[in-house]
């Protein structure tokens, strides 16, 4: 059982708040706990390459889209006339565009104004309330999800419930909050990522497989097996 004086020394720089929710069990000692706040960096910091990709490409498959079929200026037309955002995610683009206006003045551009959206605001896009304005139109949905597979409705409310969960994922990665309790959740949620990705535009630069290390991450951390399941759709691409 851990001891709360042992504990103590860490108040100054983890917190006694953030160690304890590493505690699992009655029988955990101060060691296990400690090795398992290390193991929560190293498989959060493993997840990187993968959800840095999710972010950009998808960003960028719905910004050349939304230029192709929609609007090449449809920033600043959305901007000047509010007719495709909620509100809150309308509000969420002004505060970004202003921003950016005043800290880049005569080097603005609307590329820094894509870039620094958060992924709240694209996964917010990816769902059913848009449906008249985005998912419905001719092209959007497939120009965005370019390799989604011919045998499967276009249903963005599927996709819309697993960019959320992927979404709650990165949010306590990025509030370095313990992710992997539960290994096979966690593994589920890394086949999730690799199923949007797979869906997406992708090239030859292969940059995902040369910088991934989630699978020997995890096998090391869980001592499971070289392999994983229901990973038919998730071959990697970058």
């Amino acid at each position: 059982m851990v001891n709360i004086k042992e504990i103590e020394k860490y108040t100054n720089t983890i917190s006694k708040e953030r160690l304890y929710s590493f505690n699992y069990n009655e029988g955990d000692t101060l060691d296990i706990i400690i090795e398992r706040y290390k193991n929560n960096i190293r498989i959060s910091q493993a997840l990187y390459p993968e959800l840095s990709m999710l972010e950009i490409t998808l960003r960028n498959a719905i910004n050349s889209t939304l230029c192709r079929y929609l609007s090449k200026t449809w920033i600043e037309d959305e901007i000047k006339q509010q007719n495709i955002l909620s509100n809150h995610d309308y509000e969420i683009l002004c505060s970004t565009y202003n921003e950016i206006k005043r800290n880049y003045k005569n080097n603005f551009t609307t590329g820094k104004v894509i870039a620094n959206l958060n992924f709240g605001f694209w996964t917010n896009l990816c769902s059913k309330k848009y449906n008249a304005k985005i998912w419905t139109q001719k092209g959007c949905f497939k120009g965005i999800f370019t390799n989604y597979p011919s045998n499967k409705q276009q249903q963005i409310h599927i996709i819309s419930i697993k960019l959320r969960s992927i979404r709650k994922l990165r949010n306590r990665i990025f509030h370095y909050e313990p992710i992997f309790k539960n290994p096979e959740a966690l593994l589920n949620k890394y086949n999730e990522i690799m199923e949007i990705i797979s869906y997406l535009p992708s090239d030859d630069s292969d940059i995902l497989k040369s910088t991934t290390s989630f699978l020997k991450i995890y096998n090391e951390i869980f001592n499971t097996p070289n392999k994983t399941k229901n990973l038919e759709h998730c071959t990697i691409q970058s």
